[in-house]
């Protein structure tokens, strides 16, 4: 079994699967979603059911599938199981863990299933679904992304706009500048059928035309609230061989950071948020890049959990693409499209796509890696890397 540069197995990337479309309201019980996925990631492959016995969920009920509820309704016999926080943070990580499984033997192929809904959609008809998001920004000491439930900053989007006012104050960054990554990502979005914005452009005067609604953040520096499903198949990277895809090579992975300088989760060290120290950023070696073997300089598109516009700030500078207060200079100049010096979220992201976790931003990249992605191929895709701003990510390339 082939290894990275720390003596660690690598697992691959054998089939992607998604339900038949990506939509605000489905108006589809989660399962439906799931299996539709599921059976297009085990035609993808070449699989039958049977030969999968593993299992990874980020999304259980009600908001996804529990796995319980996958198995019964699947007639899975499944031998590993592991479902995590129900939460968007967790798309690397749960690679990681298929990958970890696949590569101790505890099984052979893994699943990797997750639906969303939300309130305005299937969660409409349950009494309760959404009550988990009141519930974070009352912890003792607020919630993760920067919520505080008693000073009334109780949204992802008003903690998120305190990150991007502070670092637009320190580095002289503009509103422009927050657009310019919003219609970045809408342009990819129309060249994706998929997307549920594939239809709809987005001006710089459209944009600006909006008004904010917290701090420097407008409506389109937010993602969609939507619905659809993923999965994703992982197995060694021995059996890999012999599946009808062209394997993509999970080639580079660290996982989610936690520290009182990891509080923030939209924010990064030394922006002074939080519990962050008031001083400047000094990365750290990234371990993603040392088990791929490659440099950022060597990342031919790079996807990012966007939930807001300033998260790619974020991304840049935190894994070195760019020096701190750089990162709006090289969107501003060098761009985020196809022909971009990073291009990013070719699929149109949680912005334009639809809001799914980041799951499938991994498809999307294991699209680009077989050069199935049409108008929006990129014409170089050998290594890309999914990344968060709190720190956890992978590398994936062609086996």
């Amino acid at each position: 079994m082939s290894t990275d540069a720390r003596g660690a197995r690598r697992a691959c990337i054998v089939g992607i699967g998604t339900s038949d479309k990506f939509g605000l309201t489905l108006d589809e019980i989660p399962i439906r979603l799931q299996v539709q996925a599921y059976r297009a990631a085990l035609a993808d492959a070449g699989l039958s059911k049977a030969q999968v016995d593993g299992f990874v969920t980020a999304h259980g009920g009600v908001h996804g599938v529990d796995y319980e509820d996958f198995v019964v309704h699947t007639g899975s016999e499944l031998r590993w199981v592991l479902q995590l926080w129900t939460h968007g943070r967790w798309a690397s990580t749960a690679v990681i863990q298929a990958m970890l499984a696949v590569s101790a033997g505890l099984a052979d192929v893994v699943a990797i299933c997750n639906t969303t809904t939300h309130a305005r959609g299937y969660g409409r008809h349950l009494k309760g679904l959404g009550e988990s998001q009141l519930r974070e920004p009352f912890r003792d000491i607020g919630g993760g992304h920067g919520e505080s439930g008693p000073y009334g900053i109780d949204t992802p989007g008003a903690a998120t706009a305190f990150v991007a006012q502070r670092y637009m104050d320190l580095y002289g960054a503009t509103s422009e500048d927050l657009g310019r990554i919003a219609l970045g990502y809408r342009a990819h979005a129309n060249r994706n059928p998929m997307a549920i914005m594939t239809e709809r452009s987005l001006s710089m005067e459209e944009y600006l035309d909006a008004s904010p609604i917290v701090g420097p953040l407008r409506k389109f520096d937010y993602c969609l609230r939507s619905e659809g499903a993923t999965c994703l198949l992982v197995t060694t990277e021995e059996r890999a061989r012999d599946m009808r895809q062209k394997p993509v090579a999970v080639a580079g992975w660290q996982a989610l950071r936690a520290s009182r300088d990891d509080f923030l989760l939209f924010g990064r060290p030394g922006l002074s948020l939080g519990f962050e120290p008031d001083e400047e950023l000094s990365p750290a070696p990234q371990a993603v890049y040392e088990t791929a073997g490659v440099s950022p300089m060597e990342v031919d598109g790079l996807y990012v959990y966007d939930s807001f516009t300033s998260n790619l700030w974020v991304v840049l500078e935190r894994f070195g693409f760019c020096k701190p207060g750089e990162a709006f200079h090289l969107v501003r100049e060098g761009g985020i499209g196809l022909d971009g010096r990073v291009p990013v979220n070719t699929n149109g992201g949680l912005h334009s796509e639809a809001h799914l976790s980041g799951y499938a931003h991994l498809v999307e990249m294991v699209r680009q890696l077989r050069g199935e992605a049409g108008a929006r191929q990129l014409p170089r895709a050998g290594v890309l890397q999914w990344a968060t701003p709190w720190g956890d990510s992978i590398i994936l390339t062609p086996a």
